[in-house]
């Protein structure tokens, strides 16, 4: 009996292996980008523990380094192991999107150098004869040789290219197409604020902050020179935000550990526990959770368009080398953004699913990775209900759900486009700007008419 037992066991954990490993047909991955630079820095970047930066909120070599390695990991679990994407990169299979700062951009193209890094678009070699045609007219006109130009072409001998950059159609996004981290524009601002604001004055979040206090407002007091011990919920994020970004070379804070004879490790511990409490408590605190509506619903309206094609494809087994002539199919949808968009997602799915947002949400950290993998374990699908979606934090599974329960929940649970642009103002503000352009063109037109009139009265008198 107990042989049985085991047997039995063993087939179920075979099963669960197996659905959860099941035929890879879509995979989303939306990422928050490396580690930058504090994001408050006076004129010589300078931050308020005596460090250096090379500028405000940049990404550093450490946040470009994150990025590789996560590419890396990537490459080896859908590429390598599961073959879902090419050995080499093929834009016809992945849409790429990044919001419009230079470390998200940056953090999507040192992720791109991980996830392949052989480089399709290597620098050409040159013959000898190549090389003396190779200046474009502007350098090639003139009589005398720029000094740093010759320099240039001695370093780069008989290669095209220096250093070999990952070409990938990257579109960065802007607010009139998805909102990205943007849900300080237009009128969003004024009515977020009165949120947040609200938020940060509830008893449960009130009762953290007073207990984050406790533990290091006197300590921090020593440092910063305040005349209470009290710190508000804008300066603990402030001061927190700066502990968590990387260490330089000569970030060692001895005065900062000496004064206050803190652990940086712990303190970094609570002040990320401490952000996280914020976002539930305060950015997605509230009833209908609207910066969550706001940040994702254009998302993911787009991820289901998407999503859907691939299933339909797959369920009418399109042919491979076919589907991919066009952009209108990708199989791999990849967003470099922040960390309240990539919180976004996760919170607009939890209300989706009625899960428990205290246990479920997951504060994303620099470089943290929210996964979308749409598998199945037939080999002929007929229908959404097919298939299966399992989400992923980073290394924790969040939920495991139907496709075609996930899409019905989902799309009850968005915001239309019109929605969130109403509640944006963008609506509001382009048809101020058409009607605007409808009243000069009617007053351009009306001069031309006076014109014409006036050169018809004189041509006949």
């Amino acid at each position: 009996m107990k042989k049985i037992y085991i047997y039995l066991y063993i087939l179920l954990q075979l099963f669960h292996f197996s659905y959860s490993a099941g035929r890879l047909i879509f995979l989303y991955t939306h990422f928050r980008h490396g580690a930058r630079g504090p994001n408050q820095l006076n004129n010589n970047n300078i931050d308020r523990l005596g460090e250096k930066w090379e500028g405000l909120g940049e990404i550093t070599g450490v946040g470009e380094r994150m990025q590789y390695l996560l590419g890396l990991r990537n490459r080896k679990k859908y590429i390598e192991q599961e073959k879902f994407l090419p050995e080499k990169f093929d834009p016809h299979q992945m849409l790429i999107f990044t919001s419009s700062l230079n470390r998200t951009i940056v953090s999507c193209y040192s992720q791109l150098q991980g996830l392949y890094p052989q480089r399709v678009n290597l620098g050409k070699t040159l013959t000898k004869e190549q090389e003396e045609i190779a200046y474009p007219p502007i350098l090639n006109e003139i009589k005398e040789r720029d000094a740093d130009i010759e320099q240039s072409i001695k370093e780069l001998g008989d290669s095209s290219l220096p250093y070999r950059m990952m070409i990938a159609p990257i579109k960065i996004m802007n607010e009139n197409e998805i909102i990205m981290g943007l849900h300080d524009y237009g009128e969003c601002a004024e009515k977020i604020k009165k949120i947040k604001d609200k938020n940060e004055k509830s008893k449960v979040f009130g009762e953290i902050t007073d207990k984050f206090n406790e533990k290091y407002g006197e300590k921090w007091n020593k440092f910063f020179k305040k005349e209470k011990n009290k710190f508000k919920v804008k300066e603990i994020k402030k001061i927190c935000s700066e502990f968590l970004c990387d260490y330089t070379d000569k970030r060692k804070m001895k005065e900062f550990k000496d004064k206050t004879g803190l652990n940086i490790d712990i303190l970094k511990e609570d002040c990320l526990n401490y952000y996280k409490m914020y976002y539930i408590y305060v950015n997605h605190g509230d009833e209908e959770k609207i910066l969550a509506h706001v940040d994702s619903s254009k998302i993911m309206r787009q991820l289901l368009y998407y999503m859907k094609r691939r299933l339909d494809v797959d369920i009418k087994e399109v042919n491979e080398d076919l589907n991919f002539k066009d952009y209108s199919r990708p199989r791999y949808i990849m967003i470099s953004g922040h960390d309240i968009t990539v919180s976004a997602d996760i919170v607009l799915l939890i209300k989706a699913f009625g899960l428990d947002m205290t246990t479920t949400f997951k504060f994303p950290k620099y470089a943290s990775q929210f996964v979308l993998e749409v598998r199945t374990n037939l080999n002929k699908c007929n229908s959404y209900s097919d298939y299966y979606i399992v989400g992923y934090f980073d290394n924790t599974e969040l939920f495991n759900i139907n496709a075609e329960e996930f899409i019905n929940k989902v799309e009850k649970e968005i915001w239309t486009a019109q929605q969130v642009d109403e509640y944006c103002g963008i609506q509001s503000n382009n048809k101020d700007n058409k009607s605007n352009k409808t009243i000069t063109a009617k007053i351009f037109m009306s001069i031309l008419v006076c014109f014409g009139f006036i050169f018809i009265m004189k041509y006949f008198s």
